[in-house]
């Protein structure tokens, strides 16, 4: 049987129904988010869940770029084991202000896959162009 999951973003579908999927793909992409996204000690019953990726948006760029791919890969190893990572990739664009992560890794059923994260940064008077999360 294969696995059904919610749809993120959360959606209704055409029948009114809560939107699911059963794509391994984009389950196991939206389980990467949910790590990466989450700061270490934001969930009480479960303080040793995500990683330092949301702090690092608060050091300089190059900081930031360093720990993000630290973390990637040590959530990788304690809390998404059941996946084979093989890269994470980050990078900056000062003209967007915006931080890329892109992280490459096998799915439990051995297909390779990657997830994209891009994040803006507001500071000052300068409007974020876009967000994707």
């Amino acid at each position: 049987m294969a696995e059904i999951a919610l749809t993120l973003p959360f959606s209704i579908n055409p029948y009114g129904s809560v939107a699911t999927t059963t794509d391994q793909s984009k389950i196991w992409a939206d389980r990467v988010r949910f790590v990466i996204g989450t700061n270490l000690r934001e969930r009480i019953l479960d303080p040793e869940f995500g990683t330092l990726v949301p702090s690092a948006f608060m050091e300089t760029a190059d900081v930031a770029q360093t720990v993000i791919e630290y973390e990637v890969e040590s959530a990788f190893q304690s809390q998404l084991e059941l996946l084979q990572f093989s890269s994470v990739d980050s990078s900056y664009d000062e003209y967007t202000n915006t931080t890329n992560v892109n992280i490459v890794y096998g799915l439990p059923n051995g297909e390779v896959t990657n997830t994209v994260v891009a994040v803006s940064y507001i500071s000052g008077n300068n409007l974020s162009v876009e967000e994707n999360i």
